[in-house]
């Protein structure tokens, strides 16, 4: 019996697990023994435990109550909590899915302790290294012992910093590098099915866009803020189009922070904004479905909507996905009304094709069997 540590920390994460964790439960039980620690990331019932139980995810184990006022920052709260759980647990590998300061931690401390680390979504790069997700990303992959990639390019990627793919094997000195495809296509495959209509009537949704975005680099700055809600304001109003915005904690935190209350109000009674709390995944699923248009920052987000064959536009300067770019169907935008404008009526206009990029909606199935090969 093999002993997984797998590591998770926020409401993507939460996610991505589903798909792997069931397979190990359901075809791999009497090989695989998955220990799940949550490490606090997202405290937020609404951002993470409302995963749990609505797609019948395992609970984890162990789950960190971390403490913001601590005069320990929350990841070292992580990583020293981590480290009491592996030498306690004393498991073959661990595995930790991303990017987060979650997936740092775990990569820190299966290196410390030299354990076998497992990477899923190994691979990817933006190639811009102010975003603290880039620095996590190039730091977990070089730790890895296997790194599980879920596309071609992810793989080029490895391979430019010498980490290359040729049947599994890698040039780096006890490393394995697979392409395993999206364990996020997994799970949409399995959840897609499951009719969540009621969220459709119950916001009365019609010719809409869906909005989501949360990255410090569009929330905490607040020039860049106000730039984003501005041209979002202004197209609503031109194109009379509702814009249905689960908001992020973070995003509410810093909009009422630089701009008050009352703008805030302001958002909440404008005509062409709904505004809610964040919203469960089988509720996402279903506003993508349904939507005219995805805007957003999330990558997760961004790759569902290709996956359910939805335009996007991303709020940021560059995507790790760049399959998607170079697909057509979504564009990055520069925060000005009139690129805005026009990316949103080119991508209406044009008849976008959404070609099989991200496996074949089986890879929680082959993770598991490399995961059965290599570490037995």
């Amino acid at each position: 019996m093999i002993k997984i540590l797998t590591i998770v920390g926020t409401r993507p994460q939460i996610i991505k697990s589903f798909s792997l964790s069931k397979e190990i439960r359901s075809n791999f039980n009497n090989l695989i023994n998955e220990i799940i620690v949550h490490t606090g990331q997202h405290y937020d019932e609404k951002m993470s435990e409302i995963f749990y139980e609505e797609i019948n995810l395992t609970l984890p184990k162990y789950e960190f109550k971390l403490d913001p006022k601590h005069k320990i920052s929350p990841l070292f709260q992580i990583i020293f909590n981590l480290e009491e759980i592996v030498k306690k647990e004393k498991p073959n590998a661990m595995l930790v899915y991303g990017d987060t300061n979650s997936t740092f931690a775990g990569a820190y401390i299966a290196s410390k302790l030299n354990i076998k680390l497992l990477h899923v979504e190994a691979g990817l790069r933006s190639y811009d290294k102010n975003m603290p997700e880039e620095l996590n990303r190039i730091f977990t992959d070089h730790l890895s012992s296997i790194l599980f990639c879920p596309t071609k390019s992810s793989i080029k990627n490895l391979e430019i910093e010498g980490i290359s793919h040729s049947k599994g094997s890698c040039s780096m000195t006890n490393k394995k590098v697979y392409l395993s495809g999206d364990v996020m296509y997994d799970n949409l495959l399995h959840n897609v099915t499951k009719k969540n209509k009621n969220i459709l009537n119950r916001y009365k949704l019609k010719n809409f866009c869906l909005l989501t975005f949360h990255r410090k680099s569009n929330t905490n700055n607040k020039n860049r803020l106000k730039k984003i809600v501005d041209s979002l304001v202004k197209f609503s109003e031109k194109f009379k189009k509702t814009l249905f915005f689960p908001i992020h904690p973070r995003t509410k935190k810093y909009f009422k922070l630089f701009f008050g209350n009352n703008k805030y109000n302001y958002l909440l009674s404008h005509k062409f904004f709904k505004i809610i709390d964040p919203i469960s995944y089988t509720e996402m699923i279903s506003i993508i479905k349904n939507c005219d248009l995805v805007i957003t920052d999330s990558g997760g987000v961004q790759k569902e909507a290709y996956l359910l064959e939805k335009p996007s536009i991303i709020i940021r300067n560059e995507t790790e996905w760049i399959e998607i770019l170079e697909n057509g169907s979504s564009v990055l935008w520069d925060l000005r009304f009139e690129t805005f404008v026009k990316s949103y009526e080119e991508l209406l206009n044009n008849k976008l094709k959404f070609q099989k990029l991200f496996g074949n909606g089986n890879s929680a199935n082959f993770i598991c069997d490399k995961i059965i090969d290599e570490i037995r």
